[in-house]
């Protein structure tokens, strides 16, 4: 409690200064600050205390991010928090976590945007609600709705009247499982964010957001890059007794199959783990998320021959 008490009058100082000593506030010691907040929050052993300084990280943030030309700031000296900023200059999004001591993970942010009818930047608070939320694949609500998750990846992609803004996340879910999700945001008239969206085609589930659920002691590859895939030309080869497939190359999200420890245990989410010679993919199409089942991705600054018949030796007895 009592380091607490001094890091908020460390920063209600720190404030003053700032207020009186200059007109324009420096960013950089602000950021400095809410870091060294966040280092403590993750530090923290007991849950109440570590909570409480976690309320005082995400009000200081919010003072920070109300601040003249906030918005314009790129915070890049962050390591222990998400800042993820939309190519096109519209908004900004920070989310981070809180580890319990039942090993839940609760996840925290702010979507900062601006907003064309009151002419300045808006704060949306982020909470997490998934416990809450009965259905999460295929929700789709505003910002009080929130299916927590830490972001590591924006990519926008757009149809004829909207921007999907797809944002690749983590969350440490509890003491058994991690998750992954392809999550949708978008914005409606009034720039009201919205989560989750029927952007996905022909994936095994009508969805709004896909959510990869696996064992904590696995490691899944979530990611968008720049890879080859093979598709099937229809031509058949009668010298390889096969169809003839061509080398795609194109921007893809990218991600491991996952597939059970134990088939007994196929539906048990604590028993699946990626297997990394079976990859997925979404390929956007026209604004939307196109699933391909069956993806080879490779190096993509690896030079590769190309491919060349020939004959299998058949072992034969003597």
């Amino acid at each position: 409690m009592f380091r607490r008490i001094l890091i908020i009058s460390a920063l209600v100082l720190l404030s003053w200064t700032m207020a009186f000593s200059q007109k324009k506030p420096d960013f950089r010691v602000w950021e400095d600050s809410l870091v060294n907040l966040r280092d403590q929050v993750m530090a923290e052993s007991d849950e109440t205390t570590r909570l409480a300084l976690n309320e005082d990280f995400m009000t200081l943030l919010e003072e920070v991010l109300q601040m003249p030309d906030a918005f314009k700031y790129t915070w890049d000296s962050v390591k222990n928090f998400s800042v993820l900023a939309s190519p096109d200059n519209v908004f900004k999004i920070f989310t981070w976590y809180v580890v319990k001591n039942n090993y839940d993970i609760e996840n925290f942010g702010f979507i900062h945007v601006y907003n064309d009818a009151r002419k300045k930047h808006v704060l949306y608070p982020l909470y997490d609600k998934r416990q809450n939320i009965d259905y999460p694949k295929t929700l789709v609500g505003n910002h009080n709705r929130w299916y927590g998750a830490v972001y590591y990846k924006l990519i926008p992609v757009k149809d004829k009247n909207t921007t999907y803004y797809t944002l690749l996340g983590w969350n440490g879910n509890n003491l058994f499982t991690n998750q992954k999700l392809i999550e949708i945001l978008h914005f409606n008239k009034e720039m009201t964010p919205i989560f989750g969206a029927r952007v996905f085609k022909n994936y095994t589930e009508k969805v709004a957001r896909v959510i990869f659920e696996y064992s904590k002691n696995a490691t899944l590859y979530l990611n968008y890059e720049n890879q080859e895939y093979l598709v099937s030309t229809g031509k058949y080869n009668p010298k390889t007794r096969d169809y003839d497939y061509k080398r795609i190359r194109c921007d893809m999200i990218i991600f491991e199959e996952l597939i059970p420890m134990d088939e007994a245990m196929k539906n048990v989410s604590a028993y699946m783990v990626p297997e990394s010679s079976l990859n997925q993919g979404f390929i956007e199409e026209d604004g939307k998320w196109v699933f391909q089942k069956s993806v080879r991705g490779s190096n993509p600054d690896k030079v590769r021959p190309d491919f060349q018949h020939k004959n299998r030796n058949y072992y034969s007895v003597q």
